[in-house]
């Protein structure tokens, strides 16, 4: 008498077959077995290979999950790697920080916005901060200006030693190193406020508009987006 398959392996074996050659569901018959149970499908070798339980050799493969019927029910993609996971971790983590920084921009300026109760009051608070933000930058120029001056005095005396054929003292030395870090934070300091200066005018354009949204929209705020 011959045997009988058993009823799992010929439902596994018609789903395989099914996936395989692409029939759609409304044309598959449903083989015999439990309701509702799946097999999963992987590449093996360049070929599709399904069973209940998936090897070790092929645990870094994409797979599928199909139903009795040869129906793909999940998907599951390939592992990444540690490089594409890294690379992933660190696109991930520049969109989180630009998300904040648009977040953080969106609620100063639908704070602006709620809180004049004209354009004109919101222009003349732009108007103030920008004269405070010049303000620091003439300041921020004159004090470059005063440690520059420092530093070529420092610099003088010690090329005089020099001429001299004296020795340059150590602590004209570190006085001269000390100035020079002082002179490249002094620059750094007033390029970041030129920076800023430079940016009022976008920065009250953008805050007049959220102005005029926050209006035309009833006095509701605008959605904030999401980190």
């Amino acid at each position: 008498m011959e045997a009988h398959r058993p009823a799992t392996d010929l439902r596994i074996a018609i789903a395989c077959v099914l996936a395989l050659v692409g029939i759609p569901a409304s044309a598959q018959t449903p083989p015999q077995g439990k309701p509702g149970s799946t097999v999963r499908c992987w590449t093996e070798r360049g070929q599709t290979v399904c069973g209940d339980t998936i090897p070790a050799n092929a645990a870094g493969s994409a797979q599928r999950e199909i139903n009795a019927s040869g129906v793909t029910v999940q998907t599951f993609p390939r592992p990444l790697t540690p490089t594409e996971q890294a690379a992933k971790d660190a696109a991930d983590k520049a969109e989180a920080a630009r998300l904040a920084a648009q977040a953080s921009q969106t609620r100063q300026q639908i704070a602006l916005a709620s809180t004049y109760a004209s354009e004109d009051a919101l222009r003349k608070a732009y108007a103030e901060r920008t004269q405070s933000v010049h303000a620091a930058m003439v300041a921020a120029q004159s004090s470059l200006a005063s440690h520059r001056l420092e530093l070529s005095r420092a610099l003088l005396r010690a090329a005089n030693l020099e001429l001299q054929g004296k020795p340059v003292n150590k602590q004209l030395q570190d006085g001269i190193a000390q100035q020079v870090g002082t002179v490249n934070t002094a620059f750094t300091d007033l390029q970041h406020k030129r920076g800023e200066y430079a940016a009022m005018d976008d920065e009250l354009q953008q805050a007049l508009q959220k102005y005029r949204d926050y209006k035309q929209n009833g006095g509701i705020a605008p959605a904030v987006p999401q980190n």
